[in-house]
């Protein structure tokens, strides 16, 4: 028995652990590190059962070719061979745009991973996909229209207030620009020192139990709250005068947009009451100086996403909760590459309106990656450029994206689907070749990754691979996989800034120290240094004075202008305001998975085998259901079988369920061993965002009805 320094990778918390293993190098248990500087000791009940993942019946330990209907065992490098041969022919046939890219969540647990298939894909010159693009596009869309601060956001260590919309750090471990080591402790700190929170959610979240203001929105309606604190803002002149004369343009464009949008409007649409948004608007806007918001897939799944996030980030902007000239970074940098921080605008880019487009929709392209809801249209669409191969890293589309029926057919007529994956997820079941990636703990990594997204504190991590992959297994390195592709097709791989020598096969340490080139560090010495988590102590650094090309925030264009007056134009929702869809569905996450990885743990299995209905209280009353009934959730496009949970949490008319359950449409899994896939409510071709074909996840108008089989 021995136990071993390392860090979670099932999510960007990048948890430190001891890892305890057998003497046959197994490893049997994992556990918070309390000597950790970053996380001191804290792991979710998902890292401390990330040792199953190693040992579960199932794992991928060969790779796997499709053969008729089966799948059978193939060497690597002969699927390989396979795999470039085919891409060669769908490139030689109809250009390298046929060829996709899709990188999933589960691509965090590699750093290597996460910069590989986008390398491949550039390399190739074929269309890169992610998840960003199936939950959060939004917030790349709103940089680009309303521009960027180049000296960074108000900390959330030195705020005084916060706002969280339709976002919960407490289930996710993981939210933009707040504290993602320890963040149950980070909050804790932060209340204790005066920090007031603002939680704007349809569910008393987890976090809300924090909150000092919880605005209990209907679903759907965030651009309406924030349109709606932006009028009063600017109605009592809360905003930061002197930041906006600065570095804002557009200020009367806004006032005047967002003047439809009054307290009683807002509150009878949104089902807050006047005295709430009052409250919540004065304690961020006026009794407070420092603090931010972040949003999450509340609104960003919800109708009227693009609009909703553009107006919650320009809240940000008019209020000027940014750092400004001569104010300390939270973190000067370790593994990143340092880039200016200067007191400026970087103005709006709008690239999207130059960038490629999907050639079905008309879909934008953002920061280089088309929309993943296009997938299943590009594939089942004839004519020129049709997506006829899709590579898959470290995601599972098959359960990702909506309208699962339609994805499932898309998915099946490919020419070839490639699955790097360490298990036979829905996707990997429908591929040509599934090539079984390495564990976490089996490779060694750095924590690139969070420092790249909000790490405020100088932390570093590096692990060496903690335990060997099982005997006789054939497994790869993402790393190594995309390297191998591109020679096969005669192509250099690009890995970041560098371009791969494509004789000698690069390590994957070789890999993370390109990475880390710009490490404050010698990448040696930082391993050494780092093996169980360290905090440098570095020279600060300041935010530098602007230069002479700083642009400004515009906080209102033409375009966001004619889509807030969309807002008004929908109908609004209260309870029993549609007689056939009375209800409205939100997504959840749950403490025990992540999407659709880990739901086969032992403690996804005893607390969560599938995924309920949850619905408030008096809701049951009304349907006349008890808990633990047998129902079918009925929308518009489908129907799926659910067991009903009482919730009083939920806001009254609000039904939630836990999405990325049920499996595959055909597989037929009984309800209650697999629950059922919330994706199968939902149309890729309706009710979608114009600009990138974002479907409406949450907030989908559904009926409640007796199961009757």
């Amino acid at each position: 028995m021995r136990e071993v320094k390392s860090f979670c990778r099932l999510c960007l918390g990048r948890c430190g652990v001891k890892v305890t293993l057998d003497d046959d190098d197994r490893i049997i248990a994992v556990r918070g590190d309390r000597e950790n500087p970053g996380t001191q000791g804290y792991i979710c009940s998902k890292g401390a059962e990330s040792h199953v993942l190693h040992e579960v019946s199932g794992r991928l330990l060969q790779p796997m070719k499709r053969v008729g209907d089966e799948m059978r065992p193939i060497g690597l490098e002969q699927a390989l061979d396979e795999i470039g041969e085919r891409m060669a022919q769908i490139i030689d046939e109809d250009g390298a745009q046929s060829l996709g890219f899709y990188r999933g969540t589960g691509s965090m647990s590699s750093s290597v991973a996460s910069m590989a298939l986008p390398g491949l894909a550039s390399t190739i010159g074929g269309k890169m996909y992610s998840s960003m693009t199936v939950d959060q596009s939004a917030k790349w869309l709103a940089e680009e229209r309303l521009g960027v601060w180049l000296g960074g956001k108000t900390p959330f260590e030195r705020s005084d207030v916060w706002v969280f919309a339709g976002s919960n750090p407490l289930v996710s471990l993981w939210s933009w620009d707040t504290p993602v080591l320890n963040p149950l402790k980070a909050l804790k700190a932060a209340k204790a020192r005066g920090l007031k929170l603002i939680v704007i959610d349809p569910r008393k979240s987890e976090i809300a139990n924090y909150a000092d203001i919880h605005l209990q929105i209907y679903p759907g309606e965030d651009a309406t709250i924030a349109a709606g604190m932006l009028h009063i803002i600017l109605r009592e002149g809360w905003e930061d005068r002197a930041f906006c004369a600065a570095h804002v343009e557009g200020l009367e464009a806004l006032r005047s947009a967002v003047a439809p949008f009054t307290p009683e409007l807002v509150a009878s649409r949104a089902g807050v009451s006047e005295a709430q948004l009052l409250a919540g608007t004065r304690l961020f806007a006026h009794q407070s100086r420092h603090g931010g918001i972040t949003t999450g897939t509340g609104p960003d799944m919800a109708a009227h996403a693009n609009v909703a996030e553009h107006l919650y980030q320009v809240i940000e902007v008019v209020c000027g909760r940014f750092l400004r000239e001569g104010e300390t970074l939270p973190n000067p940098g370790v593994l990143a590459k340092s880039r200016p921080r200067r007191a400026e605008v970087v103005g709006p880019s709008r690239q999207f309106d130059s960038a490629p487009r999907s050639r079905v929709r008309g879909a934008v392209s953002l920061k280089g990656e088309f929309a993943s809801p296009t997938i299943p249209e590009e594939i089942l669409t004839p004519g020129p450029g049709r997506l006829r191969g899709l590579m898959v890293a470290g995601g599972n589309p098959a359960t990702a994206i909506p309208d699962v029926h339609k994805v499932a057919k898309a998915l099946r007529a490919l020419d070839l689907l490639v699955v790097v994956d360490p298990r036979m997820s829905e996707t990997a079941r429908l591929a040509h070749y599934v090539l079984p990636s390495k564990q976490i703990f089996e490779h060694a990594d750095h924590t690139f990754g969070l420092e790249m997204i909000n790490l405020t504190i100088p932390f570093g991590q590096y692990t060496d691979a903690v335990a060997p992959p099982p005997a006789g297994s054939e497994l790869c390195d993402e790393g190594y996989v995309c390297w191998a592709i591109a020679k096969r097709l005669g192509k250099p791989l690009n890995f970041g800034a560098v371009t791969l020598d494509m004789e000698r096969a690069p390590s994957h340490d070789e890999l993370l120290a390109i990475m880390a080139a710009d490490c404050v560090v010698p990448f040696e010495a930082f391993k050494a240094e780092a093996a169980g988590g360290k905090i440098f102590d570095l020279p600060p650094r300041h935010v530098e004075p602007p230069g002479p090309d700083a642009g400004r925030f515009r906080v209102m264009g033409p375009d966001v202008a004619a889509e807030l007056d969309k807002v008004l134009e929908r109908p609004p929702f209260a309870a029993g305001s549609d007689e056939r869809f009375d209800f409205r569905l939100i997504s959840r996450r749950a403490r025990e998975v992540i999407n659709s990885v880990m739901q086969d743990s032992p403690s996804a299995r005893r607390r969560l085998p599938f995924n309920p209905l949850s619905v408030h209280p008096d809701d049951l009353d009304k349907l006349g259901f008890d808990a633990g009934d047998a129902v079918e959730v009925i929308s518009r496009h489908g129907r799926i079988p659910a067991i009903v949970a009482a919730d009083p949490t939920l806001k009254s008319g609000v039904v939630s369920m836990v999405h990325s359950y049920g499996g595959l449409p055909e597989e037929g899994n009984a309800y209650e061993a697999r629950g059922a896939s919330t994706g199968a409510l939902i149309s890729l071709d309706e009710d979608y965002e114009p600009l990138q074909s974002m479907p409406r996840m949450s907030g989908v108008p559904i009926r409640i009805e007796r199961r009757v089989n």
